[in-house]
């Protein structure tokens, strides 16, 4: 609700005397309960559902969600789990080329950018 302005607190005079109207005993108490107690178990009947249902349309949704962290926990375990390289030289060894090495070991090395957009190029 943006406007607070737009909320108003009176009690709606309709709805009042709809919900009186509908809520009256107007001839006999227990007819009224009666009526009541009816429409309760009536609503009731509607509203069950056999818990084999619910756990039914819960079917295809589970198992799609459990595939999919299956592939995460996957993904993540070859990520975590990837062995890390045990120097800078067998790191830069795994790029193809030599524009990290000549970077990193040159005495007049390249300008970053360019061997850096060569390295993204490639991917």
């Amino acid at each position: 609700m943006k406007d607070s302005q737009a909320f108003d607190h009176r009690p709606d005079p309709e709805l009042g005397a709809a919900l009186r109207g509908a809520l009256d005993p107007n001839d006999d108490q227990k007819a009224f309960v009666a009526r009541v107690m009816a429409q309760y178990e009536r609503a009731l009947d509607r509203a069950t559902v056999p818990t084999i249902d619910v756990l039914a349309s819960w079917f295809r949704p589970g198992i799609a969600a459990a595939a999919a962290a299956l592939i995460a926990g996957f993904l993540l375990g070859r990520t975590v789990l990837a062995p890390a390289p045990a120097s800078i030289d067998a790191a830069m060894a795994l790029v193809d080329g030599p524009g990290l090495a000549a970077l990193v070991t040159a005495s007049d090395p390249p300008d970053a950018s360019v061997v850096f957009s060569s390295l993204v190029d490639e991917r």
